[in-house]
């Protein structure tokens, strides 16, 4: 039996870069090395590269391979092992879609939509499928105002990064006092803070 070549892709250009490179680090452990020779691929905006007996080896972007001792290595599946941007958001899935590699996770458009938090609120609200809770956007250099938030949301709310994942940015408030505090620190992460 032929095994399969895939890359597995770690790092990414957010804060979850951390988490990412563990993901990958268990998902390699783990990988059916009977059926899969894994190429770790870590991507960043710098560099795409792969190391290998500590050499990088960069990643030609024209057709998602490498070249490793003079013999290019093209990849018959992609695992996305990125968290957040562009893992999760849509990008990657979008670059490997014009190159015709499979990959794992949601597609283009589930990412992208799922990505944005509050746009999937919003497409939820608009159907039957479940309940959601009340919201409010706050985008970066938006006017505050505390008490429309509150009256809208209630007290104990949460507030996040419109789009990230993990844990980065959320604070659970429970005192009005503490809301600016939580909306400037999820500002600091993204550009809109979901309440």
């Amino acid at each position: 039996m032929t095994k399969l070549r895939l890359a597995l892709v770690t790092g990414g250009d957010s804060g979850e870069i951390s988490i990412s490179l563990k993901s990958a680090k268990i998902i390699e452990q783990h990988i059916d090395k009977e059926k899969y020779d894994v190429y770790v691929i870590n991507i960043s905006k710098k560099q795409w590269v792969y190391m290998h007996n500590g050499k990088p080896y960069h990643v030609d972007k024209n057709d998602f391979s490498i070249t490793v001792d003079r013999t290019k290595i093209s990849f018959d599946v992609v695992f996305i092992a990125i968290h957040g941007t562009p893992g999760e958001n849509g990008k990657l899935q979008g670059y490997f879609d014009l190159l015709t590699i499979p990959y794992t996770s949601s597609d283009l458009l589930s990412s992208a939509i799922t990505f944005n938090k509050f746009y999937s609120r919003q497409l939820l609200q608009n159907s039957s499928y479940c309940a959601v809770a009340n919201a409010v956007l706050v985008r970066k250099n938006d006017t505050v105002n505390i008490q429309n938030i509150i009256e809208t949301t209630g007290l104990p709310c949460f507030v996040k990064p419109n789009e990230g994942g993990s844990s980065l940015g959320i604070t659970k408030v429970v005192e009005e006092k503490q809301l600016r505090f939580a909306i400037e620190k999820a500002l600091e992460i993204d550009e809109a803070a979901l309440i």
